[in-house]
This record gives C-alpha cells, sequence and structure tokens, in this order.
C-alpha cells in the first residue's frame, strides 16, 4: 500500500494576532490611565467607564482601518509607536526600535501633570495581498499575466483616513448619547477627537503621516475638522 500524504490545514486568517491584542490592551489601559492625571479616581464605577470608553474608540478605529485595507488589497498589523531612523545616513538608526509608544506619552502626561495627554501610541504596518490585488485588478483568468502591483502610498492614506471618519462618527454618536442624558456621550466625545487629533500629527509612522504623504489635501481637511471640533469643545 502507497504512503498517504498528511494534508495540511488550511492557517486561519485572523482578523488579530496575539502580539496585535496584547499591544491594544495594554494601549487602552495606558490611555485610561492618562485621562486621569492628575487625580486618580478610586471609585470603580468611573475607572470602568474610561476603560470601557477607550475600548470603544480604538477598537472602532483599528477595525475600521483593517475593513478598509482589505478593500484595498493590504493586511494591516498595528503595534507600538516606533522610533528606529534618527538621521539620513544609512547608519543613523537604533539597531533595536525604541518604543515611543510608551514612553513619551506616558511620560509626559506625568511631567506635564495631565495637562498635556498625548494619546499617540500605534501604528500600522501593511503587506501587500497580491493575489488580491492582482484579481481585483485584471480579473481571475488574467490575473496569472500581470505583474503585481505593490502597495502605494494612496492606499495607505485612504486606510488611514477611514480611521479618522470613524472617530468622527463615534464623536458624533457620543454628542447623541449626551443629549438623550447620559453625560458618559461627552467622555466619548471629547476623548475620539483628542486620540484622533494627536494621531494627525505627521510624525514617525503615525496615521497622520500615512494621510499626510499620501492624500495631502486630506490632511488638511481632517486637520481642519479636528481642530474646530477641538475649539468647539473649549468654548462650549
Amino acid at each position: 500500500m502507497g504512503k498517504t500524504k498528511k494534508t495540511k490545514k488550511p492557517t486561519k486568517n485572523r482578523l488579530f494576532s496575539k502580539k496585535e491584542l496584547a499591544w491594544i490592551i495594554v494601549i487602552i489601559i495606558i490611555s485610561s490611565f492618562i485621562s486621569f492625571i492628575p487625580i486618580l479616581p478610586t471609585d470603580s464605577p468611573t475607572i470602568i467607564t474610561i476603560l470601557a470608553i477607550f475600548t470603544i474608540i480604538i477598537f472602532t478605529n483599528i477595525l475600521t482601518k483593517k475593513i478598509i485595507a482589505n478593500h484595498y488589497s493590504i493586511k494591516i498589523e498595528h503595534t507600538i509607536l516606533e522610533f528606529r531612523r534618527w538621521g539620513y545616513y544609512k547608519r543613523s538608526y537604533l539597531k533595536k526600535p525604541f518604543p515611543l509608544g510608551l514612553v513619551f506619552p506616558f511620560f509626559l502626561a506625568l511631567f506635564s501633570l495631565g495637562y498635556i495627554k498625548p494619546l499617540t501610541f500605534l501604528q500600522f504596518n501593511a503587506e501587500n495581498v497580491e493575489t488580491r490585488r492582482l484579481l481585483r485588478a485584471a480579473g481571475q483568468r488574467r490575473a496569472q499575466k500581470k505583474e503585481p502591483e505593490f502597495i502605494n502610498e494612496e492606499d495607505l492614506a485612504y486606510t488611514s483616513a477611514s480611521g479618522f471618519y470613524a472617530l468622527l462618527a463615534l464623536a458624533l454618536i457620543g454628542l447623541i448619547i449626551n443629549s438623550l442624558g447620559f453625560p458618559e456621550g461627552t467622555l466619548l466625545t471629547t476623548f475620539s477627537i483628542y486620540y484622533g487629533a494627536w494621531n494627525l500629527l505627521p510624525l514617525g509612522n503615525l496615521d497622520g503621516t500615512k494621510l499626510f504623504y499620501g492624500a495631502y489635501l486630506g490632511w488638511i481637511l481632517m486637520v481642519i475638522i479636528f481642530l474646530t471640533s477641538l475649539g468647539l469643545m473649549i468654548i462650549f
């Protein structure tokens, strides 16, 4: 009798990797802590409410980007914001990336006594899904005859922009919740705008950087919307 070949089980295409999910949980906790500085609450309801709000904000932002990324035939995975290159020369980089997304927000919030609450934690890395991109571009029969089209800056820009639109939608939902007599809606609106405004900065590998270089006019539009929203929150 001939030997039967063992068939490999197909790998599951998970929405979140274990490492990505771990970083998201860590960032939710740190975001909540930063929002409390300089006065840390001792009552459980307040802590749970803030944790829930940041869970909604961060997961909504990330899930939206993952869905849109799939449309552009790319797969994204979030990790902590890293600092590696410090100059223009080839040797001007760190051998191991510095976890800027952990250190910078935490210490800046502490040293400013809570007056500055930076929410710049995460960046996403993109992987080209060539097969899907080919099928979209050429159709199934002709896909094998086409050269693969690689990720361009517009793909990353539109993916990043979707996350900002999701945050604006959450801010509007927060206003509706507040109008119904639930003060938690104000917190949802406030932190959604804060989170978006901070991540619009064209620094490092933040979403704002991808939007700035891939769709400059879109970045300007987002800056106007978020700065206007911040101004209205301060006035009212």
